[in-house]
């Protein structure tokens, strides 16, 4: 029987991720791991401090190990080595297993499209990664980083007036966005850089 984890272990867990203590934020998953290695949820948590601390080889060690668990056919395992694979440089391996999950969600998870897109721009195809992530907005709209994410690919592909009808977008709907490993701070300043280099832009065309 795995081991079931207390929900105010987990908040533990959880606030010490956020105060950045991930020593110990990883000896009370290991005390988990302890009575129950194969535990799932703890892997993930594994995983989750390893990829924040930047140790990515780690994290790609307990991903690797749940995956091969489920034999590569858990789609939020194989999101998560795709997204490591990218963090890697491993352009081909992030892009397999982050198809894989994509298959596996019948292309209706936004999160694993917003990834795959953003995979699919960095390595050259840029069509296709700004089509993929145009899906994952129509799927969630209320994600905060759907629409960071959205908008600097605009700019990057200097489509200047998209990027500004996100922008007024983002603070029309700014209340109600969801945010996830990034406080709403994060994506304030971004956007309000990005108004600012449109703004430079046309100011030099002029």
């Amino acid at each position: 029987m795995p081991t079931y984890i207390p929900d105010s272990l987990i908040n533990e867990i959880e606030e010490l991720k956020e105060l950045w203590k991930f020593d110990e934020a990883i000896k009370k998953v290991n005390t988990i791991l302890f009575r129950d290695p194969n535990n799932e949820d703890a892997l993930l948590q594994v995983t989750d401090i390893q990829y924040r601390k930047g140790e990515i080889g780690k994290a790609t060690k307990a991903i690797d190990f749940l995956n091969a668990k489920k034999n590569n056919t858990d789609p939020l395992g194989l999101y998560i080595k795709g997204v490591l694979e990218m963090e890697k440089n491993h352009r081909m391996e992030a892009k397999k297993y982050l198809q894989q999950a994509l298959e596996l969600t019948k292309a209706e998870n936004h999160e694993i499209l917003r990834c795959y897109g953003l995979c699919e721009y960095r390595y050259g195809n840029r069509e296709k990664g700004l089509n993929f992530l145009k899906d994952a907005f129509q799927i969630n709209n209320t994600d905060a980083e759907v629409i960071y994410n959205l908008i600097e690919l605009y700019i990057l592909e200097h489509k200047y007036k998209k990027a500004k009808d996100m922008i007024r977008y983002f603070y029309k709907h700014r209340d109600k966005l969801q945010t996830i490993d990034k406080g709403m701070d994060f994506y304030d300043q971004k956007i309000s850089l990005f108004e600012k280099f449109i703004t430079t832009q046309h100011m030099f065309k002029k």
